[in-house]
């Protein structure tokens, strides 16, 4: 696991230097952004089986695509990026009221609403609708290395798509053979991020007149 970990580690490496090669410093800032988001939920994820924290950031991870995404359109990040700005602080704000009232015993842990709040299937659920989100709006908006793009967002949905056929014996009872897929989670997430990792990169080449 610490060698997956240390892949991603540097793709997002790669995408920092891609700086000095990017076509748009605003493009490579959100890419490297949500980058960072991903290395940072993988360190929760991948080193840890901390599943709730890790797909947490990772929902912060989808806000900075969407809004690379909509700022390839004219004015598009304008319109949407109140709205990206309103989640992320309201979701942080909120996890964090919600821990410190239960470290302070005001809500306790074992209360429904807590329990409801801070389930997996609710976590999953809003990064499933940030990730459907964010395909849209890079197939709609993204013009710059769309193949990379696109190609790199299709491999991490079939990713997250093994991750929950992998899960399917332990939350809802199917056939434990399914357990299998497991390996193609890997197959489709390392390849995903080398292909985002290099998407901000400018490689059109102009030859001089001779």
């Amino acid at each position: 696991m610490a060698f997956k970990f240390a892949y991603v580690a540097v793709c997002f490496a790669v995408a920092l230097v891609s700086f000095f090669f990017c076509r748009s410093r605003k493009d490579w800032f959100w890419l490297t952004l949500g980058l960072a988001f991903t290395v940072a939920a993988d360190f929760f994820l991948v080193l840890h089986d901390l599943h709730f924290i890790g797909v947490a950031v990772f929902c912060f991870a989808h806000m900075a695509y969407i809004a690379r995404a909509v700022n390839s359109s004219p004015g598009g990040l304008r319109r949407i990026f109140p709205l990206l700005a309103v989640i992320a602080v309201a979701l942080a704000y909120f996890v964090m009221t919600l821990y410190v009232l239960s470290w302070l015993n005001w809500i306790h842990s074992s209360s429904r609403v807590f329990n409801i709040i801070f389930s997996i299937e609710t976590v999953v659920a809003l990064y499933a609708a940030l990730f459907i989100t964010n395909i849209y709006v890079s197939a709609r908006y993204i013009r710059h290395n769309r193949v990379l793009v696109i190609a790199g967002l299709l491999l991490f949905a079939a990713c997250d798509i093994c991750v929950l056929i992998f899960n399917l014996p332990f939350y809802f009872g199917a056939p434990g053979w399914l357990r299998g897929v497991f390996p193609l989670i890997w197959v489709f997430y390392l390849p995903s991020q080398a292909l985002l990792a290099v998407s901000a990169v400018d490689f059109s080449f102009h030859l001089e007149d001779k």
